[in-house]
């Protein structure tokens, strides 16, 4: 199980220790390196400072950039200009140029925000920045657990009849992944076309050709995002972490539920319970999870293959039909929004994050999040610290215990200086939670897979919901209270008792938050 990441490991090594040998050899020449380093350090300080962007990010390059000055800056427009990106970045801008075809149109957008004047302001952002349409007369599930999510998945897939799509982060061959593979294969046979898109990181525990030939067998199509190849490309930064089903264009799941059997709750490998949510949409709101399925699935097509026919699986002259309904419909009977919506590195645009934020600046009462990272930019902890401070009560659920340590002691560190400025901070004692979500006053609220962490914001592939007046909102804050009872309240008194080596390990790589 570990072969695959200890090769990958063992050849980064070795380029680490090949661009080592090479420096050291140049050492004889270090005082004509040292004039010009600071020259040119200099120069790109004063660049980046005049450069658009976070200032997180700027700082972030500083620290590397004062010690290593050359390799840093080398780096860093490796990191900017990647060929990867470049190409990455082109094939998504003629892909996203199909989708508009698929869109209802501008004024017949309005016309459907409008019935829900609340929100029209964020309907019209979604809509002109991420393509993304709001949608009525949708019907929304929401899930507290892994087992629940399942359970009703397996439900709906016996169901389908044209297609069935999965997007995830992680898959691997497991009992849950045993028991769909069985649904799966019946599809099949009965002419349902099935594909699977999986991300080669998110499952780096098995080789991604195995997995391949592994679904393969079982009639499904499937395609790896971005085949890890282990070299220096920080292209390869920008991860699938979507979780995405749609079957038939009829019904959608999404949430932070990966297929492992560690979010069924079958088998834990690390923590006594897994805790996570997800979503399933039917309606009208599906058509934008297929078609962000079908965009990610093109993305992975050889230079020479075009883009397929969408057509196959959204029907264009439904757009037509949807938009003709909502210029004649004069009065609705459910004032309720659904607006599912991407985000990506590669967009110009900080959808996700902007979501959160517009929630939080909203809330009149209080604001639930539950979230397994907390490392966030100044901008959205300020909007959180702007909301307490408008008198507005905001509750945080995070592990007690880590995934990952050093994002889990950097996170600490931003939850000291929440707390300080009022907001509680709960940890869930049970096990990990895992969930993503954020609702307020039981009116507003986005389940999907973003995490508040710079990964999610910045440099992943992410997905989610807006929910505007759905059951599913209230269902989310039971979840909420109802999890609390499993949770012990971090305070300032208490978080004097972490350990003092995860605060030092908190404190020292906060500066490189940004990369996490």
């Amino acid at each position: 199980m570990f072969s695959r990441l200890i090769f990958v490991v063992f050849l980064l090594l070795i380029q680490f220790a090949i661009y080592l040998f090479i420096s050291l050899k140049l050492q004889r020449y270090e005082v004509y390196f040292l004039g010009t380093s600071v020259v040119v350090s200099i120069v790109f300080l004063l660049y980046l400072v005049n450069t658009p962007g976070k200032n997180e990010f700027k700082l972030a390059w500083i620290l590397p950039v004062l010690v290593v000055p050359i390799a840093a800056i080398i780096f860093y427009f490796m990191y900017k200009y990647n060929q990867g990106g470049i190409w990455l970045k082109r094939k998504l801008k003629k892909l996203r140029e199909d989708v508009k075809d698929y869109l209802p149109l501008e004024s017949d957008e309005i016309k459907i925000a409008e019935t829900c004047p609340e929100v029209k302001d964020l309907a019209y952002y979604l809509y002109k920045y991420g393509s993304s349409p709001c949608y009525k007369d949708n019907e929304t599930k929401y899930f507290s657990c892994g087992e629940d999510f399942f359970e009703d998945l397996i439900d709906e897939l016996s169901k389908a009849k044209r297609f069935i799509f999965f997007e995830f982060f992680i898959v691997e061959p497991c009992q849950i992944m045993d028991r769909l593979l069985e649904i799966l294969s019946q599809k099949v046979k009965e002419g349902v076309e099935v594909r699977l898109l999986f991300d080669s990181i998110g499952s780096i525990s098995f080789s991604s050709n195995l997995l391949r030939y592994y679904f393969t067998s079982y009639g499904i199509s499937s395609k790896v995002w971005l085949k890890f190849i282990p070299v220096f490309n920080t292209g390869l930064n920008n991860r699938d972490h979507r979780k995405i089903i749609s079957i038939d264009n009829k019904v959608a799941f999404t949430g932070g539920i990966n297929i492992t059997d560690e979010y069924a709750n079958i088998v834990q490998k690390r923590f006594n319970y897994w805790k996570d949510a997800g979503l399933k949409i039917k309606g009208p709101a599906v058509r934008s999870f297929t078609l962000m399925f079908l965009e990610q699935w093109n993305v992975q097509n050889r230079k020479k293959m075009p883009c397929e026919n969408f057509e196959r699986f959204v029907d264009k002259k439904a757009v037509l039909e949807n938009s003709t309904k909502a210029k004649n419909k004069k009065s609705v009977s459910k004032n309720e929004l659904v607006i599912p919506y991407g985000d990506d590195a590669y967009n110009g645009e900080e959808i996700a994050e902007n979501v959160y934020k517009y929630i939080l600046n909203k809330a009149q009462k209080k604001v639930r999040i539950m979230t397994p990272y907390v490392i966030i930019d100044n901008s959205l902890f300020d909007d959180i610290v702007f909301t307490v401070s408008r008198g507005v009560e905001v509750e945080i659920i995070v592990p007690a215990f880590y995934d990952h340590f050093i994002s889990f002691c950097v996170g600490r560190t931003y939850i000291k200086n929440l707390i300080e400025k009022g907001v509680k901070v709960f940890a869930y004692e049970k096990g990990f939670v895992h969930s993503k979500v954020m609702t307020a006053d039981e009116k507003f609220g986005t389940v999907g897979s973003v995490n508040l962490d710079y990964r999610s914001f910045f440099h992943h592939f992410e997905c989610g919901a807006f929910l505007y007046n759905t059951d599913s909102i209230k269902a989310a804050e039971k979840d909420f209270d109802e999890t609390k009872n499993y949770c012990t309240e971090i305070t300032i008194e208490n978080y004097k008792n972490i350990k003092w080596y995860i605060r030092a390990v908190g404190w020292l790589f906060r500066i490189v938050g940004p990369l996490l």
